[in-house]
């Protein structure tokens, strides 16, 4: 990912900033695969909510989070209507600011050897 402040990234997803405003460079959804000073997307989904990891995340070196609800933790909180949408947006948000071709492979024989 691309160097972004948490205010740029309030106003790419219409959130609400609480806490210190940050350069991120990194996220995740995963906290298995936190790097230092990333950001962590808590997502939720029926089985899971990934907002009662924000304590792992935090001990994994977050930089802060992006939540759909405020969170009692020390660390500053991007808060958004839907946490995935909001990570949806941030894709495609980087995807517009990284001068890259898109290759798209489609059909049903040839795909395997090709990605090696």
């Amino acid at each position: 990912m691309i160097s972004v402040t948490l205010s740029q990234l309030t106003d790419i997803l219409n959130g609400d900033l609480q806490g210190a405003d940050i350069t991120l460079d990194a996220v995740t959804t995963d906290t298995r695969k936190l790097t230092p000073g990333c950001l962590f997307v808590a997502l939720k989904g029926e089985r899971f909510d990934a907002h009662d990891f924000a304590d792992q995340a935090k001990a994994g070196g977050a930089g802060a989070l992006l939540v759909s609800r405020p969170l009692d933790i020390d660390l500053p909180q991007l808060i958004v209507k839907d946490t995935r949408l909001a990570f949806g947006e941030l894709a495609a948000w980087v995807r517009q600011q990284v001068p890259a071709r898109v290759v798209a492979l489609t059909g049903s024989s040839g795909k395997p050897p090709l990605k090696r």
